[in-house]
C-alpha cells in the first residue's frame, strides 16, 4: 500500500501496489473510503485500516482501530500519537539529534542538508514499512528535513506528481518542502536497480544454496530444518519425518527470510515448531573475512547516487572497504568495522559437543558476523549459501 497524497490531517489518497486505482479515505465520524469493497458493506476497509496500523501505529488491540468512526476528540488523540508512549518518542528524538552531526559531504548540493541516520524505528513514510527490516535502497530529503524514503517509493510519489521538466522539484512527503530534483532521483533510480540480484526474484520458500544433507537435494524447497548442534547441517521435511538424525533437538523456518525455531521434542514425524524461541546462528570469522573485499576508489561505480549498502543503507565513501556476498550483494566491510566482534579465545578449551564444534555466541553488531547465518537470509536479503567456501 502507498500514500500518494494528504490532503490536510485526516484525509488520504492511497493506491496499492502494484494497482493503477487509487482511492481516497477520510478519518472522522464516520470513516469513508472510495473502494468498492466499503461502498457496498459500509464496513472499515483495508485501507482504513492500514492507515490506523501502518501509519498512525496503533496497536491492533486498540478501540479505536477498527470503529466505524472517531470523534473529534478521539481523532485528535491518534493524530497526535497520544497512545504511543511520550517517553519512547522523547527518547527517540533525542538519539536522532545526537547522531547527526553536521558533515560535509562529497560532491553535495549547495544548500543542502545531511541525511539523518536511520534509527530502527524509522518508516518509509509512503508505504510505511521499516527501512532497515525492509532493506530496500533509499533516498532523503536534500533541503528540508533530511529523513530517508524508498526510492521505488520515491518514484511513484513522483510520478503521482506529473512532473514535466526533469529539473523540477520534487516535494519530500513529509515536510511538503524541495526533496530532490527529478533528474536526481531518476539517476539514482537507474543505479539502485544495480543493487538487486537474481536471487531476490526466487520464491521465499526456495532457501537457495542449502543443501540437505540425507537425500543432496539442493536447494530445499519448502520447510528447512537444521541441526542446532552440528555445524552446518541441514534437512529438508521429507527426511526429516523419516526420522534422519532424530538425535539433535532440530529448528525450522518456512522461507529464507524468517528466524529459526526451535522444533518441539518429541515431534520428528510430525515436526511442529515447540515456541516463539529462535536459535541464532554463528561462523568463523575467517569466513567473513575470506569475502572478497574491494577499497572505494575515487572514480568508482560505487560512489555514483543511490548506490549504497543494503544492510545499513548507508552510501558507499571513498576510501572504504566492501565486501561481495556470494549472492553478489555489496556491503560495507564488516570484518573491518570497530562494531565486529571477534571470537574469544578461552583459556580452557571446551569439548566439541559429537558431530560438530559449536560456535561461541556474541555481541552483535549492525555488521557483525552473528548477524549473518550460513544461508545469507540473517541479512534479511536473499542470498546463496557461504559453506565456508569462499
Amino acid at each position: 500500500m502507498l500514500l500518494l497524497r494528504s490532503f490536510g490531517p485526516a484525509a488520504f489518497l492511497l493506491r496499492e501496489d502494484g494497482e493503477t486505482r487509487s482511492f481516497k479515505v477520510c478519518l472522522g465520524e464516520p470513516h469513508t473510503c472510495t473502494c468498492p469493497a466499503f461502498t457496498k458493506e459500509q464496513q472499515p476497509c483495508k485501507h482504513i485500516c492500514w492507515l490506523f496500523l501502518r501509519k498512525f501505529r496503533l496497536p491492533r488491540e486498540h478501540e479505536y482501530a477498527f470503529q466505524l468512526g472517531l470523534s473529534e476528540r478521539q481523532l485528535l488523540e491518534v493524530l497526535q500519537g497520544l497512545h504511543q508512549a511520550e517517553a519512547h518518542r522523547t527518547e527517540l528524538d533525542a538519539s536522532a539529534a545526537a547522531g547527526n552531526p553536521s558533515r560535509i559531504v562529497p560532491g553535495q548540493e549547495v544548500g543542502s542538508v545531511c541525511r539523518k541516520v536511520i534509527q530502527a524505528q524509522d518508516v518509509c513514510p509512503i508505504c510505511q514499512e521499516g527501512l532497515l527490516l525492509k532493506k530496500q535502497p533509499v533516498s532523503y530529503c536534500r533541503f528540508s528535513c533530511g529523513n530517508s524514503v524508498h526510492i521505488s517509493c520515491m518514484k511513484v510519489w513522483a510520478n503521482h506528481q506529473r512532473l514535466s521538466d526533469s529539473q523540477e522539484m520534487l516535494k519530500c512527503p513529509l515536510c511538503r518542502e524541495d526533496f530532490s530534483s527529478l533528474k536526481l532521483l531518476q539517476e539514482q533510480v537507474k543505479n539502485a536497480a544495480k543493487l538487486f540480484t537474481a536471487a531476490e526474484r526466487e520464491k521465499p520458500d526456495r532457501h537457495l544454496g542449502v543443501l540437505c544433507c540425507s537425500c543432496r537435494v539442493c536447494p530445499i524447497t519448502g520447510t528447512c530444518f537444521k541441526c542446532t548442534i552440528c555445524s552446518s547441517l541441514y534437512l529438508c521435511e521429507n527426511c526429516t519425518r523419516k526420522g534422519c538424525h532424530s538425535q539433535h533437538p532440530l529448528a525450522l523456518r518456512a522461507t529464507r527470510k524468517e528466524k529459526w525455531i526451535l522444533v518441539a521434542a518429541g515431534s520428528t514425524g510430525d515436526p511442529k515448531p515447540q515456541d516463539e524461541s529462535t536459535v541464532a546462528e554463528f561462523f568463523a570469522d575467517s569466513v567473513l573475512e575470506g569475502l572478497p573485499a574491494v577499497k572505494v576508489r575515487s572514480g568508482s561505480l560505487l560512489l555514483n547516487e543511490g548506490m549504497q549498502c543494503r544492510i545499513c543503507l548507508e552510501s558507499f565513501r571513498l576510501g572504504q572497504q566492501v565486501r561481495t556476498l556470494p549472492c553478489h550483494h555489496k556491503v560495507t566491510g564488516a570484518a573491518d568495522s570497530a562494531e565486529t566482534p571477534r571470537r574469544p579465545s578461552p583459556q580452557t578449551p571446551s569439548p566439541a559437543p559429537p558431530g560438530g564444534a559449536q560456535d561461541v555466541p556474541r555481541p552483535a553488531g549492525r555488521h557483525s558476523p552473528s548477524r549473518v547465518s550460513w544461508a545469507s537470509s540473517r541479512w534479511d536479503i536473499p542470498g546463496t549459501l557461504l559453506e565456508g567456501r569462499v
